[in-house]
């Protein structure tokens, strides 16, 4: 598969040290890669694969952790817009939020999106098998909000905050979206030129919102994260909250604290508390976690790095804040991905490799086989903050897989049959 080697993902780890350096050198090592590994073809799958647009638009979903798809299978949003999306979006232009009635193939413009990015979109996820929300801009208010739509009745409500993961119709739970633009602007909104000031970490963090009126609170701030691991790296550090995933059960949440020295060097832990902010846990701080997904309502599938075993594939459970090793020898080889879990099957992602196709992958944690689905191109066009991480997701019945990719030269949607 042209995976990177031992050796190179070494060196890629000693040049994380050195960020701007990291960039250019990696992306001069790849291009020299890939005219010796260059495939002749674009994808190749087993599985009946379709693309879900609205014409010739672009398309695409999202994060890795939501699922496009409503609970009955008859329903499918997405967002879908004409530009250019090898470039950053521009908070001028607007995207179109698409409701695609899988029966009729019907398909709706519900909104004019102001507020996304490549790699999240707006937030969109559903909430019931009905209703879903989003995140928007509003222009006359200069502020974001959120909006909850119901197929049947149109909008139901305006929540006058984002979010960034929903239970149900219960809660919201949501970060301040201005600190997103430190490190990693891919993952954030730029409506707001909003100064941050980086030494107030009390009144910011995790907040809470109840999406019956709207109400929110804070949960867990900053300063408590600081407090609860302080760490020399964390003296005149930049400091945020990222990745909120609520538990199955909604009785628990997982996020990320990330730091950033003078010399924009990143550290990372995974937090884990109860939904009212009580019960702190820190359960995972070796400097590098990365993507995670709930295994089950006790514990979490994440790629991370431990001081001694290094950086692989982990099951945590968050009460005994046991630590093993999953896929070992058979997924480890892959490096970092974005995994979503369906029973003990994890169907995960990989980045390009040397031939610049990414590889979309499913893994038995019970029989420990590996079925790969597909591969599929990535062209040196996509990159960096405008790439296109396949973000594979289950349908709620384990049946379908949707992804994004940009093989067929553009951005767009697809929907993988797993019994085809």
């Amino acid at each position: 598969m042209s995976n990177y080697n031992f050796f190179e993902r070494k060196l890629a780890g000693f040049l994380s040290k050195f960020p701007a350096l990291k960039g250019e050198v990696k992306k001069l090592y790849q291009k020299i890669n890939y005219l010796f590994y260059k495939k002749k073809y674009l994808s190749k799958t087993d599985f009946k694969i379709t693309r879900i647009s609205n014409g010739d638009d672009s398309s695409f979903f999202g994060y890795y952790d939501k699922s496009p798809i409503n609970c009955t299978n008859e329903y499918v949003i997405f967002q879908s817009t004409n530009l250019d999306t090898s470039l950053m979006p521009s908070a001028l232009t607007a995207i179109e939020l698409i409701l695609f009635n899988l029966a009729t193939g019907e398909k709706i413009v519900i909104d004019q999106v102001y507020s996304y990015n490549w790699q999240q979109g707006c937030k969109l996820m559903w909430l019931s098998k009905e209703r879903f929300i989003y995140n928007n801009y509003d222009n006359e208010k200069s502020c974001y909000v959120s909006k909850v739509y119901d197929v049947s009745k149109g909008l139901v409500k305006t929540i006058e905050q984002p979010i960034y993961d929903c239970y149900k119709e219960d809660f919201a739970l949501t970060l301040n979206f201005e600190r997103l633009n430190i490190g990693r602007g891919d993952y954030a909104y730029n409506n707001n030129n909003v100064e941050i000031d980086w030494l107030e970490n009390e009144s910011d963090g995790l907040f809470y919102i109840d999406l019956s009126n709207g109400n929110s609170k804070l949960l867990v701030s900053i300063s408590q994260a600081i407090s609860l691991n302080r760490q020399q790296s964390m003296e005149n550090a930049k400091h945020k909250f990222n990745h909120i995933m609520i538990s199955p059960n909604g009785t628990k949440v997982m996020f990320m604290h990330r730091w950033f020295t003078d010399d924009n060097r990143r550290f990372d832990a995974l937090l884990v508390c109860n939904i009212d902010g009580s019960d702190l846990r820190l359960v995972a701080n070796d400097g590098m976690v990365s993507h995670c997904y709930w295994f089950d309502n006790e514990s979490i599938f994440a790629y991370l790095r431990d001081a001694t075993l290094g950086d692989k594939y982990f099951l945590l459970n968050i009460y005994s804040l046991d630590k093993s090793e999953v896929g070992s020898g058979i997924i480890d080889k892959f490096g970092d991905g974005h995994p979503s879990v369906y029973g003990s099957n994890i169907l995960f992602d990989t980045y390009p490799n040397k031939s610049r196709m990414k590889h979309l992958l499913l893994f038995d944690v019970n029989s420990n086989e590996l079925k790969e689905l597909g591969e599929f191109y990535e062209s040196f066009d996509f990159y960096a903050e405008t790439r296109c991480d396949l973000h594979p997701r289950f349908s709620f019945d384990g049946k379908k897989v949707f992804f994004d990719s940009v093989h067929e030269g553009k951005r767009g949607l697809y929907m993988l049959e797993l019994n085809s």
